[in-house]
């Protein structure tokens, strides 16, 4: 996929080929049925913890990973991620020691905890309070998933936590977002979802929902390693 052109910053990122969505839209649907969240870079601001922690598990096997190819596979599970540049490097590493190795880095760059991206879990408080029961469908894993919405104290606003290791297979197939809506007893294209990443989007357009690109909304915490054009 070609590299994305533009430079974010942390401060403001252009907007003028989308109107700014606001917390009530719900991604302009009038009434949706449910509202399905990722977690990692959609609630919580992990992906430059997560970038560091899987490019230094691939240097200590002998593997290399760029910010693109980083962002190119954002939202697949890290076993399939490290299973896949490892082909295309032509390696055979231990993919469940470099997965559980990259869990080790990463919580350790994070044992304080990642910063809640406000504007996307407001939208989440609006949908409660509003009656629209929401979920969360996310590549990671539960524990850790669950950690982090709970220590923003945002876990309880969700009926389900859907996370890698509930399906066979993850983003961009559907069946995250799938078994998401079957968990709330609603049709899935009475679904909004909420993604940062590409291939996140594209496994919430396969479930049938209506995607929201929450890089679009106002506050979103953009920065500067999602120019990846190297």
């Amino acid at each position: 996929r070609a590299a994305r052109a533009q430079t974010w910053t942390r401060s403001e990122r252009a907007r003028d080929t989308m109107p700014e969505l606001t917390a009530t839209s719900f991604g302009g649907v009038d009434a949706p049925a449910a509202l399905v969240f990722d977690c990692d870079g959609t609630l919580v601001d992990t992906m430059g913890a997560f970038y560091l922690a899987d490019r230094k598990t691939c240097e200590e096997v002998g593997m290399t990973m760029s910010k693109k190819q980083f962002y190119d596979l954002a939202g697949v599970p890290i076993r399939e991620i490290f299973r896949i540049l490892s082909e295309e490097q032509g390696t055979s590493p231990d993919l469940d020691a470099m997965a559980a190795r990259c869990k080790e880095l990463a919580d350790d760059i994070m044992k304080h905890g990642p910063a809640l991206i406000e504007p996307v879990a407001q939208i989440a408080r609006d949908a409660v309070a509003a009656g629209i029961p929401v979920a969360v469908a996310s590549s990671g894993v539960r524990d850790t998933v669950r950690a982090h919405l709970d220590g923003h104290g945002v876990l309880g606003l969700f009926q389900h936590v859907v996370t890698c290791e509930d399906v066979e297979f993850g983003k961009p197939a559907p069946d995250l977002y799938l078994l998401a809506a079957k968990k709330l007893g609603v049709d899935p294209t009475r679904c909004v979802a909420y993604e940062d990443a590409e291939l996140g989007m594209e496994s919430a357009r396969r479930a049938g929902m209506v995607v929201v690109d929450v890089r679009k909304l106002a506050g979103y915490p953009c920065d500067d390693y999602l120019d990846v054009e190297e």
